[in-house]
C-alpha cells in the first residue's frame, strides 16, 4: 500500500490510498515473454525467425573467460605474505629495542615478536581483512584492515604487559606495531588494485550455468546482481518452449543437449540445478544427463526458497542453499600448497636435468629423422584440451596424435632410443614444462589422448565414471601408476581399474599424499617389467 498526497481547498495536503503494485512472478513473466509453446523442440534460430518468434541468444555469443584463478588460493597466498611481512617488521623493530634489557638478550625479543605476529595474524583473519569481495570498495576494505590491525596492536600491548612486565617496553612495541600497520596498508593498496584487475578480467569470479528457469534461479540471479560474487552466464531448461528468453539479463539459451554440446563447457566452474522440491523426477533426469561431466554440480536446496535473500550476501546463501553433488572443492591452502610443490619441484628438476635433457635431445635427433619433441592433444582439468610434450619415441612417419592404435608389445613404430626412454618414462620429462605452465600437476590422473580408443571404441564410452578423473589437473605420475596401472589400456577392465584408482586419488588427495606418490614412483618404474610402454 502506498500514500499519494493530494491538495485540499485549504491548500493542505492529505493522503489518499492507492492500489498496491502487483509484483510479477517468474511464471507470469515467462508466459508473457516466452515464445508460443510448440509441440516439438525449437529448431535453429533461422527457423524461429521465419515463424515470427523471437530468436534466443546463440551459445556462440556467450563469452567465458578461459584463464581463471582460485579466489580461495589467492586469499591464502595474500594471508601468507601478510604474516611474513608483519613477522619480519615486528621481529626487527622489537629486537633493536629489546637487546640487552635485563640481561635477556634472546628470549625477550623473540617471545615479544612471536606474540605480536600471532596476534596480528589472528585479528586479520577475525576481521576478514582478506575477503576482497567483488562489490567491496577500497575505502571499506581499508577501514576493515585498519580496525583489525589497530585491534591487534592493542591486544598485543595488553598481552605483553601481562605476560612479561619486567621487559615490557611500550614505546618499542607501539613503534613496531605502527610500522607493521603502515606496511599492511601499503600492501593492501597494491592487493586491491591487482584483485580489481583480476575481477574485471573475469579470472576470480566462478563461471556458473543454471539448469532450470525457475523461481530459485531468479532469486539467485537477483542477489548476484547486487553482490557480483558469481558470473552466471546462461540458463538451460528442458522445457525450453515454456521458458522466458532471459531472467534479469541472464539468457535462457537452450536445453540439456545444447549444454552437453557446448564448446565452452570445459570453462564452466559449476552447474547449478535450480528446481523446486516437488520436481524430484526432473532433478533426477537432469543429474542423469550431466553427472558424467567433470564440472562440479550443485542443487539449490528447498530451504533456499525460505531465505530472506535481500539481507544476506550471496556467499552466505550459497553455503546454506547449495548442496554439492560431486564433492566439495579443495580449500585455498590445499590448492596453494599443491601449486607451490609443483613449481618448486618442477623448476628444480628442469634446472638440474638440463644438461642430461640436452644430451638426450641430441641422441634422439641422431637416432631417427624428425623433431625431438612430440606434441599431442590431451584432456586436462574439466575436459579442457591442452598439448602435452614428450620426447619423441616413435618414427615420425608413424606418429599417432589421436592414440587410435595403442602401443603393443614389440611395436615396430618405436625407435631404438625410444624403447629405453619409454621403459623408464624418461620420455615424460618434458611435461615438467606443462607443470610450470599450470596445465598439469606433478601428481594426478595421467592425461589420456583426445579420441583415445580401446577395442575399437572411444575409451570414454566404456566406463560411466570416466570423466570424473578430469575433476583435477592431470599429473606426470599418480596413484594408478604406482599401483600398476601404467601404459596403454587394452580393454574395458583396464580402463575401469584406472578410473577407480584415479577417483580414489581425487577423493583423498593432499600435499603429503602427493609427496608419498612421488617417492614411490621411481621404484615402481624401475621394477616394472609387466606393463608395455
Amino acid at each position: 500500500m502506498s500514500l499519494n498526497p493530494k491538495k485540499m481547498p485549504s491548500g493542505k495536503p492529505v493522503f489518499a490510498q492507492t492500489k498496491p503494485r502487483k509484483i510479477e512472478t517468474l511464471d507470469e513473466f515467462s508466459r508473457r515473454s516466452s515464445a508460443p509453446a510448440p509441440e516439438k523442440k525449437l529448431e535453429a534460430v533461422s527457423s524461429e525467425s521465419s515463424q515470427g518468434r523471437k530468436p534466443r541468444v546463440p551459445l556462440s555469443s556467450i563469452s567465458i573467460p578461459e584463464k581463471q584463478m582460485s579466489k580461495a588460493a589467492l586469499r591464502a597466498g595474500i594471508r601468507i605474505i601478510d604474516v611474513c611481512v608483519v613477522s619480519l617488521i615486528i621481529m626487527i623493530a622489537v629486537w633493536n629495542s629489546y637487546v640487552g634489557i635485563n640481561g635477556k638478550e634472546f628470549m625477550a625479543p623473540l617471545a615479544a615478536g612471536l606474540l605480536g605476529t600471532v596476534i596480528f595474524g589472528i585479528m586479520l583473519i577475525v576481521g576478514k581483512a582478506h575477503e576482497f569481495a567483488p562489490s567491496e570498495r577500497y575505502g571499506k576494505h581499508i577501514r576493515r584492515l585498519s580496525m583489525a590491525s589497530f585491534a591487534a596492536m592493542g591486544v598485543w600491548l595488553c598481552a605483553a604487559l601481562i605476560i612479561k612486565p619486567d621487559t615490557f617496553l611500550p614505546d618499542a612495541l607501539a613503534i613496531a606495531g605502527l610500522c607493521a600497520i603502515a606496511a599492511l596498508l601499503i600492501l593492501h593498496t597494491l592487493y586491491y588494485g591487482q584483485v580489481r584487475r583480476l575481477y574485471n578480467q573475469g579470472q576470480l569470479t566462478p563461471t556458473i550455468v543454471m539448469l532450470g528457469a525457475t523461481e530459485g534461479a531468479r532469486r539467485l540471479i537477483e542477489e548476484n546482481a547486487r553482490t557480483r560474487e558469481l558470473n552466471i552466464v546462461a540458463i538451460f531448461d528442458a522445457r525450453l518452449s515454456r521458458a522466458p528468453y532471459h531472467i534479469h539479463g541472464v539468457p535462457v539459451v537452450g536445453d540439456i543437449d545444447d549444454l552437453l554440446a557446448w564448446d565452452a563447457l570445459p570453462y564452466v566452474d559449476r552447474i547449478v540445478v535450480a528446481l523446486p522440491g516437488l520436481a524430484e523426477q526432473r532433478k533426477a533426469d537432469y543429474v542423469r544427463q550431466v553427472h558424467l561431466l567433470p564440472n562440479r554440480i550443485a542443487f539449490i536446496d528447498d530451504e533456499f526458497e525460505t531465505l530472506d535473500h535481500v539481507k544476506q550476501r550471496l556467499t552466505s546463501i550459497a553455503n546454506i542453499g547449495l548442496r554439492e553433488v560431486t564433492g566439495k572443492p579443495k580449500t585455498g591452502a590445499q590448492i596453494l600448497s599443491k601449486r607451490a610443490l609443483d613449481l618448486v619441484v618442477s623448476t628444480t628438476a628442469l634446472i638440474l636435468s638440463a644438461p642430461f635433457l640436452a644430451l638426450l635431445a641430441l641422441v634422439i635427433k641422431l637416432d631417427s629423422p624428425g623433431p625431438v619433441l612430440f606434441k599431442q592433444p590431451r584432456h586436462g582439468f574439466n575436459n579442457r584440451i591442452f598439448y602435452v610434450y614428450k620426447f619423441r619415441s616413435m618414427r615420425n612417419d608413424a606418429a599417432d596424435s589421436e592414440a587410435r592404435v595403442q602401443t603393443q608389445a614389440e611395436d615396430a613404430r618405436i625407435t631404438k632410443i625410444g624403447r629405453f626412454i619409454r621403459k623408464t618414462s624418461i620420455d615424460e620429462l618434458p611435461q615438467l614444462w606443462n607443470v610450470l605452465k599450470g596445465e598439469m600437476s606433478l601428481v594426478g590422473p595421467r592425461p589420456h589422448a583426445v579420441g583415445m580408443r580401446t577395442q575399437g571404441k572411444a575409451s570414454i564410452e566404456l566406463v560411466s565414471d570416466y570423466a570424473h578423473r578430469h575433476k583435477v589437473k592431470p599429473g606426470m605420475t599418480g596413484w594408478a601408476q604406482i599401483n600398476g596401472s601404467r601404459g596403454p589400456l587394452h580393454d574395458q577392465a583396464d580402463i575401469a581399474r584406472r578410473v577407480r584408482l584415479d577417483v580414489e586419488y581425487i577423493e583423498n588427495s593432499n600435499v603429503f599424499f602427493d609427496i608419498l606418490i612421488m617417492l614411490k614412483t621411481l621404484p615402481c618404474l624401475l621394477g616394472d617389467s609387466e606393463n608395455i610402454r
